[in-house]
């Protein structure tokens, strides 16, 4: 190298360099800065300007809207003047509404062709009831106007009773003379007139009508225009601002109202500085000088529809004072400059102390770089500097080791990892250092109660956004960042993440200090690429969420479908799981006792949650008639009508031996005796069967030998009893018997034994270790055999088919593939009848062989069962009566007794019972005297 580039160190030319470019830049910021803020100024009224112009605009066509459906609804409903005389209170539950919500409408009226006005108003203030003689209850009012009668005024409360009807004699008025009547007939929409003074009021307002030409009859509100002074004021305070009709320039309303005359609809031409509008209607702007200062003239449009009428052409005219409004401009560039001029004179021994150690800096990082080059990421040390260039030089330096060796990492992490929050904090924090951000946070897109929302999946903090059911990119860009706009940080634009179907997954949106440049092309385009690890774990979650939400809706459709299908079981399967939860999160938050390390995971809290729901599943097999059976003759129907038909069969028969005699000559009075005393013994007897057939007690011996006899009796049977069935009833009868047969009045024939089929048939070893024990038949509906029960209604069959419903519950989870960490569903959900000495269904599991959440799911169906409000079959028991119940239970050994007292010492069945019981079922509860009874 040339001795010529070597005579001046690096630090001469770096310290002149900055030192030239600060004060340059000084000067150049004072001068941008004090142009910046003239225009800004100047930009922010003219801004401030439409706005006004466009609320105005929006407020009188929301109006128009809203008057125009209210004329409408009028028109639509025949409010007429006719129907108002028959019934003057008729229309008010239409119009009150109306008013009430336009409070701006003085009033709704009708014109009729004969010159006639019917008026409907509220008395608002005092004022306006003092104006028309309102008495005191008075809220509404309506009025009768003819041309050449008196004016009939009814007067109402709020529910619409007629309080007062007054006559009133006055100024004529005459509907055909309004200008809101011959115009509306002239067209068939919404007419609106020019401003106009009301007729008693003396306010300046507009009228919109309908008419209907073909009944000469037009509908119409009358709308005032005083409330738009506040807001012509509220829009520029320190502006003159007018409300101008065009083309006559009558003003409508001023931002100054106490400036102008009384007659506002013509007083524009007593304002200074606006006169120029009279010769140039048409000018945007212009400039005046008042009282030797400049003010800035501006005009714009605001246009209202006016129907097939025209329109209605209203300018909005504002006079701006040049020297207020420059005064914070010329403040603030005062500031700026003694602002620059100061940090120009801190800079420069700034740069004379950097420029000496950066030479030193740049050597290491020229290492560092080739380091990177050879990709040995396993020396690189995080180097920190004072300068903030080289600190940002050493920062990217490490920011591209970490980038490309956590890209490395997050390929291995993505394949392996079930933890997808964890992963997204990751890749968040990647982004964050990758960029320099202050905060990276990362939305995923959900639908919630039919609305689309991003949601921040952030544990200490929650926000979503609301998002429209379509909607372009750039708006959603836009829409995220006006919804993250004041937070403290300048956001980046988001990036957008999008699955495979072009379903939006979620959004990036990375937040910067204020004051720090955008990110590079370069850069965005590599975190885009990034975050694609951050969309893939994204649509994976929601794949997951989403399995895991249809699984729980089959689940509890699964339950509700099983609660349906008895009214014995009725919600049943819905509240066990509640109070199984309740019951868990209480010993999951337990500090001291015997639960005090009782904890479950996430995934142990998906299992016992859904091994609750599906607590009584096998109850779907479960045959209708056998869990709602309420006779001992119940199937699908009670079959004692059968039998009464029997022994009506035989009360016949003792009446044709009756008149057999009779016809033979036997002596009568022997007759009738013995035919009343076979009458009464079949009624007897009948009696006692049907008795028999409620189960309501229990069988003695002599009731069973009363049976006996009953059922020898017997009965001429004459028709083929093979006809008309089944084929698979014919297979169990086999062949007909010929006829007329003797048949016993209560049978118990070979064809009401029902074998179990082959495949349903249950070994002693078989997979699932069930040890209930199956009986030889799955059904015998012989009629001596059912009557016979000793107690309740259900045979031994029918009790085996009641409490197989575990059975079923179990083998029919048993076949369902599971993930590993719900594999114990099954179990948790067939076990909740065992008992803590073994004694229970279906495997006669012991207290040491079931989990913690099998017991608690046993104590839970336990009490609900006792509890419950909706069995029509018993009354509920009260929270006294329950306890009671279950602590005797405890002591046979039926439910875990450290269970029971963990449930009553920690009152959580008054925690179920505010929730699902009756007010009555809450009694008081001594848990000292129900603890004792378990001893």
């Amino acid at each position: 190298m040339p001795p010529f580039y070597s005579r001046f160190s690096l630090r001469v030319y770096i310290t002149c360099m900055f030192a030239t470019l600060i004060i340059l830049l000084g000067a150049v910021l004072i001068y941008a800065q004090h142009r910046h803020n003239s225009a800004f100024l100047l930009a922010n009224s003219e801004h401030r300007l439409d706005v006004l112009r466009s609320r105005l605009s929006q407020q009188l066509e929301h109006k128009l809207r809203d008057i125009n459906t209210g004329l409408t609804l009028m028109r639509a409903n025949g409010v007429t003047l006719a129907t108002s005389e028959q019934e003057p209170a008729r229309w008010w539950p239409l119009l009150h509404p109306l008013l009430v919500a336009n409070p701006q409408v003085t009033a709704f009226y009708v014109g009729e062709s004969d010159g006639r006005i019917l008026a409907f108003s509220i008395l608002h203030d005092q004022q306006v009831r003092t104006f028309f003689s309102a008495p005191e209850a008075a809220d509404l009012m309506m009025e009768i106007i003819a041309p050449d009668v008196a004016t009939r005024r009814f007067y109402f409360d709020v529910d619409y009773r007629m309080i007062d009807e007054m006559k009133i004699y006055g100024e004529p008025l005459d509907s055909r003379t309004r200008p809101w009547f011959g115009p509306t007939l002239a067209q068939p929409d919404l007419h609106i007139t020019p401003p106009y003074y009301f007729h008693f009021s003396q306010a300046p307002g507009i009228t919109l009508s309908l008419g209907d030409a073909e009944q000469q009859r037009v509908w119409a509100a009358d709308l005032l225009l005083s409330d738009l002074d506040a807001q012509l004021e509220q829009g520029l305070p320190q502006a003159r601002t007018l409300l101008l009709l065009a083309p006559e320039f009558q003003l409508l309303a001023s931002s100054q109202p106490d400036s102008v005359s009384a007659d506002v609809l013509s007083a524009f031409h007593d304002l200074k500085g606006f006169e120029i509008l009279s010769t140039q209607p048409d000018l945007a702007s212009w400039e005046v000088e008042l009282d030797g200062e400049l003010w800035l003239g501006r005009q714009t449009p605001l246009t209202l529809s006016a129907g097939d009428d025209g329109t209605l052409d209203l300018r909005l005219s504002t006079l701006l004072p040049y020297r207020t409004l420059m005064a914070k401009a010329l403040d603030f560039g005062r500031s700026q400059a003694w602002l620059t001029l100061l940090i120009v004179a801190l800079s420069l021994p700034v740069v004379i102390m950097a420029s000496r150690a950066i030479s030193r800096p740049l050597r290491q990082m020229a290492e560092d770089l080739k380091g990177i080059q050879e990709f040995d990421f396993g020396g690189l040390k995080e180097r920190h500097y004072f300068y903030r260039e080289l600190d940002a030089q050493a920062h990217a330096i490490t920011l591209m080791y970490r980038t490309l060796a956590g890209f490395i990492q997050e390929l291995h992490s993505l394949s392996q990892s079930d933890d997808f929050n964890n992963m997204l904090h990751r890749l968040s924090q990647g982004i964050k250092h990758l960029s320099g951000g202050q905060r990276c946070l990362v939305y995923q897109a959900r639908k919630k109660e039919n609305a689309h929302c991003l949601v921040l999946l952030d544990k200490e903090q929650q926000h979503q956004i609301p998002l429209p059911d379509k909607i372009a990119p750039d708006e959603l860009s836009a829409l995220l960042l006006q919804a993250l706009e004041g937070h403290g940080l300048r956001f980046e634009p988001p990036w957008l993440l999008y699955d495979r179907f072009g379903k939006l997954n979620g959004a990036i949106v990375l937040g910067l200090r204020y004051g720090t440049p955008p990110l590079s092309a370069g850069k965005r385009r590599f975190i885009s690429h990034y975050s694609e690890f951050a969309n893939l774990a994204l649509e994976n979650m929601m794949l997951f969420e989403q399995q895991q939400k249809m699984t729980e809706s089959m689940i509890r459709v699964i339950a509700s479908a099983i609660d349906a299908k008895s009214p014995y079981t009725s919600g049943h399967c819905q509240r066990v799981p509640e109070l199984t939860l309740m019951l868990a999160h209480a010993a999951h938050h337990s500090e001291t006792g015997n639960y005090a390390d009782f904890r479950l995971s996430d995934h142990e809290w998906e299992a016992l949650r859904l091994a609750s729901w599906l607590h009584d599943c096998g109850k779907v097999v479960t045959p209708e008639h056998v869990i709602d059976k309420a006779t001992k003759l119940e199937t699908i129907y009670n079959r004692l009508h059968e039998i009464r038909i029997r022994f009506e069969v035989l009360k016949r028969d003792a009446d044709i031996d009756y008149w057999q005699g009779r016809a033979d000559g036997e002596d009568e009075r022997r007759l009738a005796s013995i035919r009343a005393e076979q009458h009464r013994q079949l009624d007897d007897d009948f009696a006692f069967i049907a008795g028999l057939n409620q189960g309501g007690e229990t069988v003695c011996q002599a009731q069973l030998e009363r049976l006996g006899r009953i059922a020898e009796r017997r009965w001429l049977r004459t028709l083929d009893n093979t006809l008309g069935l089944s084929w698979e009833e014919e297979q169990r009868r086999g062949d007909s018997e010929p006829v007329p047969a003797w048949e016993p009045l209560l049978a118990d024939k070979p064809w009401h034994q029902i074998p179990y089929p082959a495949k349903e048939r249950i070994d002693r070893d078989n997979s699932w270790g069930i040890t209930l024990e199956q009986p030889k038949l799955k059904l015998d509906l012989g009629e001596r055999y059912n009557l016979a029960i000793a107690r309740g209604t259900l045979t031994p069959e029918e009790r085996y088919t009641i409490n197989a419903h575990m059975v079923h519950t179990l083998i029919m989870l048993s076949e369902l593939q599971y993930p590993g960490h719900l594999s114990d569903v099954p179990m948790l959900a067939a076990s909740h009848h065992e008992r803590m000495d073994g004694q229970g269904y279906p495997r006669s599991l012991k207290a040491g062989e079931l989990p913690l959440q099998a017991r608690m799911m046993a104590l839970a169906d336990v009490f609900e069962a006792l509890t419950a409000i909706d069995r029509p079959y018993k009354q509920p028991k009260s929270l006294n009566e329950t306890l009671t119940i279950m602590a005797a239970m405890v002591k046979k050994q039926h439910l875990d007794p450290g269970l029971f007292r963990f449930f009553v010492e920690q009152e959580i069945y008054t925690q179920y019972g505010n929730r699902f019981l009756a007010p009555e079922q809450l009694d008081p509860v001594n848990k000292q005297q129900i603890l004792d009874l378990m001893s």
